[in-house]
């Protein structure tokens, strides 16, 4: 046998924790970008988003503007129909494969040596599933607001006041990056992909406005409605105020809450907090009982 000589052995270097969070973030990123299937949604939103000026054409009237209501919710693609954006459906797939394919698939104990523990992992793909959301939102304001503004001008119609289509588009891109954080967690507390899906798609449709209306007809439990997860999201994403007085009661019915637009956007982020936490804990633990 040849001896191995001391040139090729390489003395372990210690990782400090912020550079190994850096390693991971650009691990999941690269194993992210490196998905065919990622661009091809990506481009198919961006498509669809291009469409979205058409949807105001129902609304335009050349004697007046188009209200900024109207276009911030185009622009956050009528959360107000959906219960939720519908960015967030297109967005599910590609949300929930980077916690759900490591657990399933048993290759969690090498992420894990790969980027120095559990917690570490967990939180790079919180970071970059947090980026590729708000981003994503981001560009698909951008392109809704071009479209808008671009269908407004063909057809000789009045623009709407831009400036207040700014803070709408913000919580847009807020509530995006928050849905990341939800489904990632999820994933991670009910270790698959098909139930997490199910039950972000069912429970903002039906589940809590079923919760919602059981708890109401409880003496004392009147108002607790308003502080749901997803109705709080709704009132976060849709500000009631700004709609017209005839149009109001229907919009706020569609929401299913009275709350102000900043505690609502500060209830909904405390949700989505808590929940990012619990599926810190539940992937961390899921690791000792499997590992």
């Amino acid at each position: 046998m040849t001896p191995v000589t001391t040139a090729l052995v390489k003395t372990p270097v210690a990782v400090r924790p912020l550079e190994a969070f850096r390693r991971a973030c650009r691990y999941e990123w690269r194993h992210l970008t490196a998905l065919r299937s990622t661009w091809i949604l990506l481009g198919v939103v961006a498509g669809l988003r291009l469409l979205t000026g058409i949807t105001v054409l129902l609304d335009v009237d050349k004697q007046r503007a188009v209200s900024s209501a109207t276009v911030a919710d185009a622009i956050s693609w009528t959360p107000l129909a959906t219960q939720v954006p519908a960015l967030c459906f297109f967005m599910l797939v590609l949300g929930t494969g980077p916690v759900s394919t490591d657990l399933v698939s048993s290759a969690a104990r090498t992420t894990w040596l790969a980027v120095n523990g559990r917690a570490t992992a967990y939180g790079a793909k919180c970071a970059v599933g947090l980026v590729v959301g708000s981003g994503a939102a981001a560009a698909s304001a951008l392109l809704g607001t071009l479209s808008c503004a671009v269908t407004l001008a063909v057809f000789g119609a009045p623009q709407p006041s831009w400036g207040e289509v700014v803070a709408p588009a913000a919580r847009f891109v807020g509530w995006m990056g928050c849905w990341a954080l939800l489904r990632l967690a999820l994933v991670a507390m009910l270790r698959g992909r098909v139930v997490p899906v199910l039950l972000l798609v069912l429970w903002p449709l039906l589940g809590e406005r079923l919760a919602g209306a059981l708890l109401g007809s409880v003496p004392g439990l009147d108002g607790v409605s308003d502080w749901l997860p997803f109705a709080a999201g709704r009132a976060m994403l849709t500000d009631v105020s700004a709609y017209s007085s005839d149009d109001r009661p229907f919009a706020q019915a569609l929401v299913g809450s009275h709350l102000s637009t900043p505690v609502a956007t500060a209830v909904f982020f405390a949700y989505v907090a808590a929940v990012t936490a619990a599926g810190l804990w539940a992937y961390c633990r899921r690791d000792a009982r499997t590992g």
